[in-house]
């Protein structure tokens, strides 16, 4: 079954088309890459899945109900969670109190309950504070607890950001570049990040990410614009060797890298990636993941970080 999928999707700017009839489906437990050069209409595409902008053209669905019109705060209480590309708190603030406000939407008291001051608002203050905690536990981050972010490594705050986003209990995640600014290593310890969060939390994920060793690493399957278009698509290893993709990187025809990849003609394709008319036939990664990446058959109970730190702490 697929948690997000995105049909015949068009949005134009006065006459300019920055997505046109883009098509993309992410099964359950999935993690999905979404790459292309810049200005490809990567994040564009995220702006329309996640209701800041609206489509010309073309349907959102999540878990089969369409959602195309529905603004941002109807979609992250459905469980569309997501980060942007420039990084979106409230940088006079602390960690904690960023993602304490994150989970705004699961508060469950109004205004006037908070001024009170009733002991139903004190313990879900507590219960809220214990979520983020466990987050900040999850993430490697419990050392900056209390550390106003504003001063903190453009890395660092990229890395808070995933956790406001996993405050919100997302079913779907969607996450805009989170690797920017952090070096090799640390897009490496990302990377096992995000595995550890779908096996332990089973959370789907679509990521636009242009680091190509990070996308090899955790993503399953590979969409890949350029101009709007829907270029190629496929399981990682094939989409980073295709022709028009390094073409659409390097600029041009770029023959070098095209002869690099060419298949000898005595030598049959292996498992060619389809074009991108074509249908495609793929199977559930909680069913039979594509390649090694620590997964397992079976699909992971949904778990809030709270519910994943209790339970280590009855097992210790």
């Amino acid at each position: 079954m697929s948690v997000l999928e995105v049909r015949d999707l068009t949005i134009k700017f006065g006459g300019l088309t920055a997505i046109d009839g883009l098509n993309l489906r992410v099964d359950e437990w999935e993690i999905v890459g979404l790459m292309g050069p810049n200005g490809a209409g990567k994040t564009t595409a995220f702006n329309c899945i996640t209701g800041f902008y609206k489509p010309t053209h073309g349907t959102v669905y999540y878990r089969d109900r369409e959602v195309t019109k529905l603004p941002p705060h109807r979609k992250a209480a459905l469980g569309i969670g997501r980060t942007f590309q420039n990084v979106g708190m409230v940088k006079s603030e602390t960690a904690l109190e960023n993602l304490l406000t994150a989970q705004h939407t699961r508060a469950g008291y109004g205004s006037l309950q908070a001024i009170a001051g009733v002991s139903t608002v004190r313990q879900r203050e507590k219960e809220l504070t214990a979520h983020a905690e466990a987050i900040l536990d999850l993430l490697g981050l419990a050392d900056i607890r209390d550390r106003r972010i504003g001063a903190l490594p453009y890395g660092t705050l990229k890395l808070l950001e995933l956790g406001c986003a996993l405050a919100t209990d997302p079913d779907v995640l969607l996450l805009d570049e989170p690797s920017s600014g952090m070096g090799p290593e640390e897009s490496d310890q990302l990377g096992e990040r995000l595995l550890n969060l779908r096996q332990e939390l089973g959370v789907t994920m679509l990521l636009i990410e242009h680091h190509v060793p990070l996308v090899t690493a955790v993503c399953d399957y590979v969409y890949v614009l350029n101009f709007g278009k829907l270029l190629a698509e496929g399981d990682p290893d094939h989409v980073r060797n295709h022709p028009e993709v390094v073409a659409a990187y390097l600029g041009g025809e770029a023959p070098d890298a095209l002869a690099q990849t060419e298949t000898p003609e005595d030598e049959p394709p292996a498992d060619e990636i389809a074009p991108a008319d074509a249908p495609v036939q793929r199977k559930s990664a909680a069913r039979a993941p594509r390649k090694a990446t620590g997964a397992t058959k079976k699909a992971p109970a949904k778990k809030t970080p709270a519910k994943r730190a209790a339970a280590r702490k009855e097992a210790s």
